[in-house]
């Protein structure tokens, strides 16, 4: 049999299973309601901790070489189960952090987990910086923050603030209207923002993506979204996010490959998939990026 027929059949048997779990997905949805914000047990301190910090390097680690931290008033969009992100970016030396949300799922009253981000920071960080970021977490007074409202209302639930640095970690996939949401953090971007947002373009069922990851792409938009959800993921690509940034005035936008196919498995994956999908502009061997922008 040749490679070409191996991958058709493939693709037939593996977009019935990834049906299957989309429907469920569905069902869950139905029933149970959002639940789920990231991977890490609410129960699981230690890996909170771990996210936490691992995420907020990953925001250093991607913004360019001339842009530090420290000093900068932050925005996080949707931090999920935990707000150790932000207690991190204090820790780097962040001016202040303010965190938004559809859903209350994060606690500003996690002390020990807080405690323990800034312990695993103490041994790189200033020792001054993570020593203002404890005061700042025990007594915020405005500099630590989190604001929930169902209608995402950004500039309201900021309070007119504005910001030097917005970032998010696998929200910006869940967000059905992503040129509405830039559209809002351009509203309370200052001069000189920069934005940094690690986006997750996978399927995100457990055992599809493992074994087929570009899945949720080889659906019909219309079959798609006979089956869709709040916080179901967009679809949108690489592209996308550029053009949505940059309509809104943003410069210097780019979207930074983090997790890619293995060139052995390329032409497995990336085969089969739906219009507009199986055109070579939407990168579709980008399984993970992030997006970093800057505001004039």
């Amino acid at each position: 049999m040749s490679q070409s027929m191996n991958y058709a059949v493939r693709n037939v048997s593996i977009s019935a299973i990834g049906m299957v779990f989309l429907v469920l997905a569905w069902v869950k949805n139905r029933l149970h309601g959002y639940s789920t914000p990231n991977l890490v047990a609410s129960e699981d301190v230690d890996g909170k901790v771990e996210y936490a910090v691992h995420t907020a390097g990953a925001w250093r680690r991607y913004l360019p070489s001339t842009i530090q931290i420290k000093g900068r008033d932050v925005l996080e969009l949707c931090p999920g189960s935990s707000l150790g992100t932000g207690v991190a970016l204090l820790g780097m030396g962040a001016g202040s952090y303010r965190a938004v949300d559809v859903f209350r799922l994060a606690s500003t009253d996690d002390g020990t987990l807080f405690d323990k981000v800034l312990d695993l920071l103490a041994q790189d960080h200033e020792a001054a910086d993570i020593e203002r970021a404890r005061s700042l977490v025990r007594w915020p007074d405005g500099h630590f923050d989190y604001r929930v409202d169902r209608s995402f209302d950004i500039p309201a639930l900021v309070d007119g603030r504005k910001f030097d640095l917005i970032v998010s970690c696998a929200a910006f996939e869940h967000y059905d209207d992503i040129d509405a949401t830039i559209a809002n953090i351009s509203k309370v971007a200052r001069p000189g923002c920069v934005a940094a947002h690690i986006v997750d373009y996978q399927t995100h069922s457990r055992w599809v993506r493992e074994h087929d990851p570009n899945n949720i792409y080889r659906y019909s938009e219309s079959l798609y979204r006979l089956f869709s959800f709040p916080g179901q993921p967009n679809r949108r690509r690489p592209l996308d996010y550029v053009r949505a940034f940059q309509a809104n005035g943003w410069k210097n936008v780019r979207v930074i490959k983090a997790q890619t196919v293995p060139l052995a498995d390329l032409a497995r994956l990336t085969s089969g998939m739906a219009s507009p999908f199986d055109r070579p502009e939407m990168q579709m061997d980008v399984l993970a990026g992030v997006v970093i922008a800057e505001y004039p």
